[in-house]
């Protein structure tokens, strides 16, 4: 098969950008054989600044290079909005989110604009401004895929949709955040909170500023966008109320206490939750480990679904990213399927 070339555009090049390069750099013959086209990296942005390449630059040499922190090296560098200006191309936005989603909005609707895809493991834009989103990609036949914002590398999205065609999803019953649950975990154990946090960040699952996953943030944005992606609303973070873990929790007799995301259909009302809750005694969340993410789905027509990772991080995030940089690419060039 003769393999065409597909663009990507990277914005952040933190602990998931930089697992997405090593999967790109170690396993691009097999992205090929699959996609049967050659995924091209046509520009990347940091902390740093925004790099354009005018010739093809390896995956390992940008893994290289931003790992001695000069990326711009490599090419001619550029202001961001040059990232969005590429038709035919894929924006691929791993950065950290923004508070209320405004930055990636406008990165968005520019790409759209332009002609360009986009692949999204950041959640802000999507829980803030999801109606705005994806009237643009309807209107403009474009496609947002985000099976990164939710679960990790946990298969859900792209699992329901095309292993649950023919159903409706009734219930979502989950543990979607890594960080708040592991930490308030260790708290039970008798760490103190920011012994806890300083575990989780060792373990390269909160980030440096973790306040948005501790405080319910991070699970609150999820859940928006499950509600929205899943039970077909327009909700956005102002519609859910949240709570997290903190100095001041005593995790003393919270044994069956999880952070979650519930979320239920009743005729034509959706109810949505997320927040620690206690469970009840034989509740699938309380299986999961420490290091896991998990749901269970009721569906109308596919009968009721757990689905559940053994550990959970940046690296599998990384992965669930290139496998929407994949279905993108196979749809280039094969044809949607």
């Amino acid at each position: 098969m003769q393999k065409n070339n597909v663009s990507i555009y990277l914005i952040g090049l933190g602990s998931v950008g930089r697992n997405f390069l090593s999967i790109l750099a170690e396993e691009g013959k097999l992205i090929s054989q699959r996609t049967g086209a050659e995924i091209v990296i046509g520009g990347a942005s940091d902390r740093t600044g925004s790099v354009i390449f005018k010739s093809p630059v390896a995956p390992a040499d940008l893994l290289k290079a931003k790992q001695a922190g000069n990326i711009l090296s490599l090419g001619k560098e550029a202001p961001v909005t040059e990232m969005t200006e590429n038709e035919g191309g894929i924006l691929v936005d791993m950065s950290s989110a923004s508070r209320d989603g405004s930055r990636e909005l406008s990165m968005y609707l520019s790409a759209m604009k332009n002609g360009m895809d986009i692949v999204t493991a950041n959640k802000s834009p999507l829980a803030n401004h999801w109606k705005e989103i994806m009237d643009r990609a309807s209107a403009g036949s474009r496609t947002v895929l985000y099976e990164a914002t939710v679960a990790g590398g946990v298969p859900l999205f792209s699992l329901l949709s095309r292993s649950c065609g023919p159903s409706t999803v009734n219930e979502f019953h989950g543990i979607v955040s890594l960080t708040a649950n592991f930490v308030l975990k260790q708290m039970r154990e008798g760490k103190p909170f920011s012994d806890a946090v300083a575990e989780a960040q060792k373990r390269g699952i909160a980030e440096t500023d973790f306040r948005d996953d501790t405080d319910g943030l991070d699970g609150a944005r999820k859940t928006v966008i499950l509600a929205n992606a899943l039970f077909g609303k327009n909700m956005t973070l102002k519609d859910i109320r949240t709570s997290g873990v903190s100095e001041s929790t005593d995790a003393k007799g919270m044994d069956r206490y999880r952070l979650i995301t519930e979320i239920t259909r009743s005729g034509r009302e959706v109810h949505a939750f997320s927040g620690l809750r206690g469970l009840d005694e034989g509740d699938y969340l309380l299986s999961l480990g420490e290091m896991s993410l998990g749901y269970e789905v009721s569906t109308s027509r596919n009968g009721r679904l757990r689905i559940q990772s053994v550990s959970d991080g940046p690296g599998e995030t990384a992965a669930a990213v290139m496998n929407d940089v994949m279905s993108l690419a196979k749809e280039k060039f094969q044809g949607k399927c």
